[in-house]
């Protein structure tokens, strides 16, 4: 489907700032592809899938650019179901069936993960103000779920993009296909959910790690058009992909690549692996997905960069897409937490855990 919605072809053909072409794109990818309900159970509407099985999906969609927020919608998806109750349940039916996407308002610089460390909007009554800066998938008139706070209670609360009262500020980004703004909401009527900590810290580390799957499908991409060209691509009569230079080069991208996916996979079977009694497990999970970021970052960082090298003047070029797939990862790689930050907060964890041989070893 992606082949047909949006193939290379229709992909050059895309603005690099279009705002209102992006958000009628995703709508159209949401509505179509139908991967909105995911993560939410069968009973409410939805495909009743595993993480692990959202991450393939990321991956693919990474490898096609496809410009569709899974990770809204899935973390929306996992706070939902971890606050639970009557009202929780109805919205979990809409993230599946309703033909307007959601969005989670986590801020995207935050790497910490943990709803204490962010500025929350705060619920008086039944409407909602405040300011969360940096949030990726604001375009169109998505559905938006909030961290706030009503009283001394965490939660969410869920707004209407399109109500009056919302503000998005658009924010300057590399990749254009990744929308972010700054969101601000003035007393508009929401929905509040308590949600539990621990929900709110689950939901960061799935998104994380559907981050990270996306960038590895890119790096994947990469490098196949790496090896397509490199085969075509002649020099003094031979392929220049059969050149040491090249060749090694190549190679350490397809090792990083492969470095990531294994890091990715394993963190969302962790993450599936949870269950209420296994605090223990539920860090490593979160060290786990923070691997993952940052493995993911420095695959995509590789193959981006060497796919620019190995086309030579084209590689430059817009028809060329290695600059979208670079633009992905300066993009990507700094949302919830970039490669470095995820290293030292990896470092950190094993410390505290006593992990740090077990962790390096895995």
């Amino acid at each position: 489907m992606l082949a047909r919605l949006w193939n290379p072809d229709v992909l050059r053909g895309f603005p690099d700032v279009a705002e209102v072409e992006l958000a009628a794109l995703g709508a159209k990818l949401h509505g179509e592809l139908g991967l909105s309900g995911l993560l939410v159970g069968e009973e409410f509407g939805g495909s009743g899938a595993n993480r692990e099985f959202a991450t393939v999906a990321a991956e693919e969609l990474g490898a096609r650019l496809a410009p569709f927020d899974l990770v809204g919608a899935c973390t929306t998806a996992q706070v939902l179901a971890a606050g639970g109750g009557q009202g929780g349940a109805s919205w979990l039916r809409r993230v599946a069936e309703d033909p307007r996407p959601f969005v989670f308002a986590w801020p995207g610089g935050d790497a910490s993960w943990s709803i204490h460390d962010i500025r929350t909007a705060t619920v008086s009554g039944e409407v909602l103000s405040g300011r969360i800066d940096y949030v990726p998938g604001l375009v169109g008139s998505p559905f938006i779920a909030v961290p706030a706070t009503s009283g001394s209670e965490f939660g969410i609360a869920i707004v209407d993009g399109a109500a009056e009262g919302v503000t998005v500020t658009e924010v300057s980004r590399a990749d254009s296909l990744r929308a972010i703004g700054h969101l601000a909401v003035e007393r508009v009527a929401c929905t509040f959910m308590p949600v539990p900590e621990r929900g709110f810290t689950e939901a960061l580390a799935l998104g994380a790690i559907l981050l990270s799957a996306d960038m590895v499908g890119a790096a994947r991409s990469c490098i196949e058009q790496m090896v397509e060209y490199g085969l075509i691509r002649r020099q003094f009569g031979q392929p220049i992909v059969t050149f040491q230079a090249l060749k090694h080069d190549v190679v350490d991208a397809a090792v990083e690549f492969e470095r990531a996916k294994a890091s990715v996979y394993r963190a969302a079977k962790m993450l599936d692996a949870l269950s209420d009694k296994e605090s223990g497990v539920a860090e490593q999970a979160v060290v786990f997905a923070r691997i993952a970021k940052a493995a993911a970052g420095t695959a995509l960082r590789a193959a981006a960069k060497q796919s620019i090298q190995l086309h030579g003047g084209t590689g430059f070029t817009w028809e060329n897409l290695s600059h979208r797939y670079l633009k992905k990862w300066v993009t990507g790689n700094e949302l919830l937490g970039s490669t470095d930050i995820q290293r030292r907060l990896v470092y950190a964890a094993s410390q505290t855990l006593g992990t740090s041989s077990a962790l390096v070893s895995k």
